[in-house]
């Protein structure tokens, strides 16, 4: 059984929005040797151990609950890089040229809007952290390709 506290184990913080950094954490989140597949994994091991060896059954699930409590972090983090990101996509976006192209405010907040916002990222992740690699692979219980 899991128990969850309500603050994280490490106080994470940033000191401004980064979507690229956003983005390379995801590999820490739901890549191939992420927080998500160590997790999994002691958590899947476990099992084989439940009956025979109840002693090792408890230090993996520890390890497990362990590795969960890092994707949590590591999502908060993820979720910090990105707050405010609206604010500053719009500033940059007045300087780029393909803006002069646009039409009209609202043709270009919709631009903006729809560059921050797939309507897939939504969808899918509700708006955390997606789990997939820095690439937007999806996550895998495979073996990743690095340790072939």
């Amino acid at each position: 059984m899991f128990y969850h506290s309500k603050e994280l184990q490490f106080n994470a913080r940033v000191s401004k929005p980064d979507p690229r950094f956003a983005r390379l954490l995801l590999e820490q989140f739901g890549g191939g040797n992420g927080e998500l597949k160590a997790a999994m994994q002691y958590f899947v091991q476990a099992f084989s151990c439940r009956h025979t060896y109840p002693d090792k059954y408890d230090m993996l699930m520890d390890i497990a609950a362990e590795e969960f409590s890092h994707l949590e972090i590591v999502g908060a983090t993820i979720q910090m890089l990105l707050n405010g990101v609206n604010g500053k996509l719009k500033e940059a976006s007045e300087e780029e040229g393909i803006m002069d192209m646009l039409k009209g405010k609202a043709t270009k907040e919709e631009y903006i809007h729809q560059a921050l916002y797939n309507p897939q990222f939504c969808v899918l992740t509700g708006g955390g952290p997606s789990v997939t690699d820095s690439n937007g692979t999806p996550w895998s219980g495979g073996v990743c390709k690095c340790q072939r």
